[in-house]
């Protein structure tokens, strides 16, 4: 298995460099959203999806599906 980096959760999650490495650092907690989009495509699972089971996961996907942001800059 690769070794998931945050370069791999930016590109793959669409999400800035520096919020990639807080993340995996533990530094800030993703949206669940954005966890179970960043398991999906990367393989990484981060702690603020312990204790769910894939069932769950599947369930949360549906209800809360991720789309990235947009930017509405003023």
């Amino acid at each position: 298995m690769e070794t998931v980096t945050p370069t791999g959760i930016a590109a793959a999650a669409g999400i800035s460099l520096p919020y990639a490495s807080q993340i995996m650092s533990g530094a800030r907690n993703p949206r669940r959203s954005l966890a179970i989009h960043i398991l999906r495509t990367t393989g990484w699972r981060h702690s603020v999806l312990d204790g769910l089971t894939d069932e769950q996961i599947d369930t949360l996907e549906q209800i809360e599906p991720w789309s990235r942001p947009t930017s509405n800059a003023a």
